[in-house]
């Protein structure tokens, strides 16, 4: 009944002049929504007042304002052919939900600049201080926007949701019981944000991993290793295991990096070691308290060897701190002249790797 309704509408309303009209105002509509917002977001977008959030949000209001104004004036066509109620119906239905989508998925991208636009409002805003909160925050929201969504799509074309709920039940729990480790991980990561036992570009360590931390999500938290390779970690694994930050050292040091000479023999540098222990343990200036005096030997390349010295320091040390710089910079030049060892520069080290 309906497909002869349409067809009788279709044979009863449309002829040569009909046709003509309703095109040339489908053109005009897609002209106004193409090219019209196009032009009205580019005016906006170079206003020099408007900050980098406001443009970010004009440029993904487009999208949206595009498909409210296809909408907008379909209806206003369908509505002069006096188009069958089956026929507004379902083209209503068609545009509310590509509107809800656009919306959605502009929102969707916006929501990390907010986010981190909020973060800098106040000065003890948790977003401002807690940058995994930040991120976790973010995933957070965009997860939810998505439900709300996918619930609003359900609605707009009648489906019962209650239903669905009730029926998914059962499949709910097969569903979780097969996502145990996704729900380990997702509570790891509640676990990392509400220890704060770290935060976005500290330097962590554990017993299988070692790294600088670049975001965390809801399954995994990413890390970049010395080497420079992107590591992904799951988060029940850090939620386990015992992390040192060793962005977080309270103890007041000097720490400075020197570059020897890659012919420097083995016994050398052992003595070059023991000899700036001794230093520091003389010096009233260094005090190992609460962290130990430590000269490392981090990197051996084919131009040079490359040592890093950590020197706690005592109350008169952290008020001279400068000159206990500049005097253990003086001692360690005339320590390896004493044992005959050549320093080289950072930049001949690093062509030498190339």
């Amino acid at each position: 009944m309906e497909t002869r309704s349409l067809i009788r509408w279709f044979e009863q309303t449309f002829d040569w002049k009909i046709g003509a009209i309703t095109l040339v105002c489908l053109v005009l509509i897609w002209l106004i929504g193409h090219y019209g917002v196009k032009w009205l977001i580019g005016r906006l977008s170079r206003v020099e007042r408007f900050g980098d959030t406001t443009h970010l949000i004009i440029e993904c209001a487009q999208k949206p304002l595009t498909v409210v104004i296809y909408a907008m004036g379909v209806t206003e066509v369908l509505d002069y052919l006096n188009a069958p109620k089956s026929v507004l119906g379902l083209t209503g239905q068609l545009f509310q939900t590509w509107i809800v989508v656009s919306i959605g998925i502009a929102l969707y991208y916006v929501t990390p600049t907010l986010m981190k636009r909020a973060s800098t409002i106040g000065q003890t805003n948790i977003l401002k201080t807690n940058a995994i909160m930040r991120s976790f925050t973010t995933t957070l929201l965009q997860v939810l926007l998505i439900t709300v969504i996918g619930f609003a799509v359900l609605d707009i074309w009648n489906i019962n949701v209650n239903g669905l709920l009730a029926g998914a039940g059962l499949t709910g729990l097969a569903i979780s019981m097969a996502a145990q480790d996704q729900i380990r991980n997702f509570l790891g990561g509640a676990v990392i944000i509400a220890e704060k036992s770290f935060s976005i570009g500290d330097a962590i360590e554990s017993p299988s991993i070692e790294g600088t931390v670049e975001d965390i999500t809801f399954r995994s938290t990413k890390l970049r290793t010395p080497a420079g390779a992107l590591q992904v970690v799951p988060n029940s694994t850090l939620a386990n295991e015992p992390i040192t930050n060793k962005s977080r050292v309270d103890v007041p040091r000097i720490t400075l990096n020197y570059y020897l000479n890659v012919g420097t023999t083995e016994a050398q540098l052992t003595q070059f070691k023991v000899d700036i222990l001794n230093f520091l343990k003389a010096d009233q200036r260094f005090m190992a308290s609460h962290m130990e005096y430590q000269v490392n030997v981090l990197e051996i390349t084919s131009t040079g060897i490359h040592l890093q010295v950590n020197g706690p320091l005592s109350d008169m040390g952290i008020e001279q701190i400068n000159a206990t710089k500049a005097d253990l910079n003086l001692a360690m030049i005339d320590m390896a002249q004493k044992r005959s060892i050549k320093f080289v520069q950072v930049g001949e080290m690093m062509s030498g790797d190339a």
